[in-house]
């Protein structure tokens, strides 16, 4: 049997025996109908193979009083065999010290092989390994030296380089007793490299094999490429090269890179190289990389010594993140001026040793999410998962008080602009306590609360601060036709003056008119399966889409009625569209995250289908589950950010050689930090607000609000009226809000 911690490759069966050499010299052990290997140690954890790992003949050198340990081994139990011993002079051989090959040059490779026939040379030093074979290289000049290991099969060799304390002739062979050791590759992928500092004239000895204890040394041989090179000046962060200006180039060869220890590796690669950039002035850099194969891109800020004080502020990420730069490795953050960062870059697989650029130069703010933070169910007093109704979510213009309607109420949340939290200030006393949606009345300055099949409540603030609301009562509604909408998942909103609201439901959109105490109808509109109506910002005309075809409408601003205008076929399945800022795009979401978007600014009433964005680079971008169903538009660009299960994404619109089409720009997930290193817990999105700034954006998930700060996103402009505030319109379900000023 194999007893525990015995693993010899595909063998299953030893037979264990001891003998210790009398003399020094060659030996040999053979069987038949089996294996046989032999070892140094006390113990089964403590061995060392100094034979060949894969024959049934295992010639090698012994020390004479040192006990060896026998294994006769077969890859199945019950086999009979004979073993026999003896002397044995075998000829020069390459895993020999004294036949060490020669390299030469300060920057070379070497072809090698690494062999279970090797065997292990007695007192040759344990950083070696096992069946091992030497070569030596006299460095041409002194300096830093990096020793690196290509190909495949090269993470399971072990290459290790020694000095000899007692060579006076630096063309003698000294005493493997003597080597003293100084690094060595390690046994995993990101450990195939090392470094030295090397004085010139002097020899150093070489030596290749498996890793002790390594499943490889009984199975098999293995080749790979060993390269060495001067490693380059910066490759310790003490050593970071100064970048001077708001931009420039600088050219560099990462093949000899290696990391430091304590030096984070995985994502951000196994090698790196550093420069240290202090921006004369504060706002966006943008840092990038011409060739992009195996690069990856770090950006940290210097906050004390060491490792220990620096903190992540941005990296490079995959296809799945996005990233803004096409064809590109790239990095942008918001850079503080004076504060000095670090730029690292990684080598995350082989390359050879061709020259890349590392650029860099001032830029816009991009469109990301980032995720800031949550405001949990437990404080707001709610029974984690809220499944009683569908929330909802509404500011009122300013943007201080965010307004939630759940259970107990209407729960009011102040709101801090520049970081975006928020805390319960109170809950607002209801006859009705559950509200199915909000709309924020900006025209006469109140609340207003869907209730299901029951129509409409009116809460008006008690004071200016809008942290208190008194229920005004249900709304009386004279109806234009039959229908009542019973929710407003299919969209709700109000004029820029608040006369009139537009109210999707699955069958179309009520038209009513807006008074003191009531609504009166003014015209139903037929869209049979109507999955969400949004209107333009002008004002001027209404979009709609039963999920399969998009519907424009005019709209008469004297009336409120409604007139088709044009209609096209959707090629994606939409459950929710936006408008972009500026109304010259709409974008349709699909359930599955797909997009498609089409031009607003064209002649005649038929919007113009520009493309789809299907994929970030692979399938998995998607939502898992397919429950995508918010989007909202960003303020001041043509952007658009789309919520989903666990995961939202960003796009914008790209203008190039006179077309346009929608890209995507970022995507965050629970299942991965976001551009800023946060990780962001499972999320439902339920209801969502945006913030009247357009800085923010909130998630209701069962009882919690997740916050997600819309970078790039552009504040109003500051001599703008503050009643004139509102620019992100998200018009979807549960979230509404008025239209603004033509």
């Amino acid at each position: 049997t194999l007893e525990p911690g015995e693993r010899f490759g595909n063998l299953v069966a030893t037979v264990w025996y001891r003998w210790t050499a009398p003399e020094d010299g060659g030996w040999r052990f053979r069987t038949d109908q089996a294996r046989v290997l032999v070892f140094t140690g006390d113990h089964v954890a403590a061995l060392r193979l100094v034979s060949g790992g894969n024959s049934s003949f295992a010639p090698l050198r012994v020390q004479a009083g040192v006990e060896y340990r026998i294994a006769v081994a077969a890859n199945e139990s019950g086999r009979a065999f004979s073993l026999e011993w003896g002397k044995y002079e075998r000829g020069a051989n390459a895993d020999d010290f004294a036949n060490a090959t020669d390299l030469e040059g300060t920057t070379s490779s070497e072809r090698i092989t690494v062999s279970t026939g090797y065997s292990v040379e007695p007192r040759e030093p344990a950083q070696t390994g096992v069946t091992t074979r030497w070569w030596s290289w006299t460095a041409p000049s002194s300096g830093r030296f990096t020793w690196r290991l290509s190909d495949t099969q090269h993470t399971e060799i072990k290459v290790a380089v020694f000095t000899a304390a007692d060579s006076a002739d630096a063309e003698a062979t000294p005493s493997l007793a003597t080597l003293q050791f100084l690094a060595s590759t390690g046994p995993r992928v990101t450990g195939t490299k090392f470094a030295f500092d090397a004085v010139g004239g002097q020899r150093y000895w070489i030596s290749a094999g498996f890793h002790t204890g390594d499943d490889a040394a009984f199975r098999w041989n293995r080749s790979a490429t060993l390269r060495w090179g001067e490693t380059p000046a910066n490759d310790s962060m003490a050593q970071a090269i100064a970048l001077d200006g708001s931009s420039g180039t600088t050219t560099f060869a990462s093949l000899f890179g290696t990391l430091e220890p304590g030096e984070r590796d995985g994502i951000l690669g196994a090698s790196s190289l550093w420069w240290s950039f202090t921006p004369p002035k504060a706002g966006w850099y943008r840092f990038w990389l011409d060739e992009t194969t195996s690069a990856t891109l770090a950006v940290y800020r210097v906050r004390g010594a060491g490792f220990d004080g620096l903190q992540l502020v941005a990296r490079s990420h995959g296809d799945w993140q996005a990233p803004d730069a096409d064809d590109a490795t790239a990095v942008l953050f918001d850079a503080v001026a004076e504060q000095r960062y670090l730029i690292r870059v990684g080598q995350r697989g082989e390359r050879d040793d061709s020259e890349t650029t590392l650029n860099w130069d001032e830029t816009n703010a991009p469109t990301w999410l980032r995720y800031a933070g949550r405001l949990r169910a437990s404080a707001l007093g709610l029974n984690a998962p809220e499944t009683s109704a569908t929330p909802a979510l509404a500011f009122e213009d300013r943007g201080a008080v965010l307004y939630l309607a759940a259970s107990q109420g209407v729960h009011i949340l102040t709101r801090d602009a520049a970081s975006g939290a928020l805390a319960q200030a109170r809950v607002a006393n209801v006859e009705e306590p559950y509200g199915y949606g909000l709309l924020w009345d900006r025209g006469r300055g109140k609340l207003l609360m869907h209730v299901g099949c029951r129509g409409w409540r009116q809460l008006a603030p008690a004071d200016d601060s809008r942290l208190a609301l008194v229920d005004e009562g249900a709304l009386e509604i004279v109806h234009h036709g039959d229908t009542l909408p019973c929710d407003v998942r299919h969209g709700a909103f109000l004029d820029s003056t608040g006369a009139f609201l537009y109210h999707g439901h699955p069958i179309g959109v009520e038209v009513y008119a807006l008074g003191e105490t009531g609504l009166t109808g003014v015209q139903s509109v037929a869209i049979e399966g109507l999955a969400h109506a949004v209107s333009n910002h002008a004002g001027t005309r209404v979009y709609a889409t039963d999920g399969d075809s998009l519907q424009a409408f005019t709209r008469d601003e004297n009336t409120g009625e409604l007139t088709a205008a044009g209609e096209v076929e959707l090629t994606v399945r939409a459950v929710a569209i936006a408008i972009s800022d500026d109304d010259a795009y709409l974008v349709a979401l699909a359930r599955d995250g797909g997009t498609e978007t089409y031009d607003l600014a064209v002649e005649g009433a038929v919007p113009r289908r520009l493309n789809n964005l299907n994929a970030f680079g692979n399938a998995s971008w998607r939502d898992p589950d397919g429950e995508c169903g918010f989007i909202a538009a960003r303020r001041g660009a043509a952007a658009i950010d789309a919520f989903c299960r666990n995961s939202a994404f960003s796009a914008a619109i790209r203008v190039a050689d006179e077309s346009a089409k929608l890209a995507a720009t970022d995507y965050v997930a629970n299942w991965q930090a976001d551009r800023f290193n946060n990780y962001i817990p499972e999320f439902k999105s339920q209801a969502l607000a945006t913030s009247p700034d357009g800085q923010h954006a909130y998630v209701y998930s069962e009882g919690d609000i997740l916050i997600f700060e819309r970078v790039g996103n552009q504040p109003p402009a500051q001599s703008e009226d503050a009643t004139n505030a509102s620019a992100d319109r998200p018009w979807h379900g549960a979230l509404a809000t008025e239209l603004p000023s033509p």
